[in-house]
């Protein structure tokens, strides 16, 4: 990993400092991470990923608008770099752990409570700052009008819909036709335990690939609540996630009748389960995923 070393040092962002004084660690995703820490911090000092394709460029771009408007709720960006033909983009690293390394760390329940209600408060503050920016040129979405969206998109990866999915889809969207139209405020669109860096004092949000997936209200609260430590792993529990507490509030604060927070997360099953999930990496919670519309459909049957 000496390119990243040589990479950093081309562009200046080393201050004077040798090489030889920065470590890489690489995390292997679908996008490999390099991390480069100097020998005094804990915490990495840059962070660059490689642009190899538009998604990669979108999400350096999405990034870039939203720490003008969250600031320090993102990682400060620091621009894009050529190296040996190739583009990469370099930010400030944060302080603090992603999930995978701090989840052995929370050892009681009170700890999980505090730590619950920070990202919670986190995710508030981020939706806080994008529809402030918003609201000058916000439009407003028709529920009902999204659910079909998503039950289109959901259908187009080659689900063939049961009669019983079909009729709980019509009356969903009988119902949501009733409701007023909701200001659409782009969702990040992977809002979970795993794209949070978190610290004692501060929670950071990453990873914007999928920023902008939908403006339907409530989907990021669907996607932080199924991944909370918190949260039902056996589908039958989980398809009844649109009871939690916390999520009930915010649909409140929204002006989302409580009678129809069910069908907004049939909305955020339809869009998960479409082109969002196909992928082989994202197979085994694709299949779960399925196991809890089912049991979602078993419910509205009672």
């Amino acid at each position: 990993m000496l390119f990243i070393r040589q990479l950093l040092s081309n562009t200046g962002l080393l201050d004077g400092k040798k090489k030889s004084e920065y470590s890489i660690a690489c995390i292997s995703t679908s996008r490999p991470i390099y991390l480069a820490f100097d020998q005094k911090s804990d915490y990495p000092i840059y962070v660059v990923r490689k642009i190899d394709g538009q998604p990669a460029l979108k999400s350096h771009n999405v990034h870039t608008q939203l720490y003008k408007l969250a600031g320090n709720l993102v990682p400060q960006p620091i621009g894009l770099y050529m190296y040996s033909g190739e583009e990469y983009d370099v930010q400030h690293g944060v302080r603090g752990l992603p999930w995978f390394q701090l989840k052995s760390r929370v050892r009681s329940e009170d700890e999980r409570i505090r730590l619950e209600k920070r990202i919670w408060e986190t995710l508030k503050n981020f939706q806080a700052a994008i529809s402030r920016a918003e609201t000058s040129e916000t439009r407003d979405l028709k529920p009902h009008e999204e659910l079909q969206s998503a039950y289109a998109g959901y259908q187009k990866t080659g689900e063939t819909p049961s009669p019983d999915l079909e009729k709980v889809v019509e009356k969903a969207i009988k119902e949501l036709s009733q409701e007023p139209d909701s200001p659409a405020v782009p969702q990040h669109g992977d809002f979970c335990l795993n794209n949070l860096i978190i610290d004692t004092d501060d929670i950071t949000v990453i990873d914007f690939e999928d920023f902008g997936i939908t403006g339907m209200p409530l989907y990021d609260n669907f996607t932080l609540a199924l991944s909370l430590p918190s949260s039902p792993a056996d589908p039958v529990s989980a398809a009844n996630i649109s009871g939690n507490s916390t999520i009930v509030t915010s649909a409140q604060a929204l002006g989302i009748s409580k009678d129809v927070i069910h069908w907004h997360f049939l909305h955020h099953l339809f869009l998960r389960l479409g082109s969002w999930s196909t992928g082989e990496k994202r197979k085994p919670y694709r299949d779960w995923l399925k196991q809890v519309l089912d049991c979602f459909l078993t419910e509205q049957g009672k």
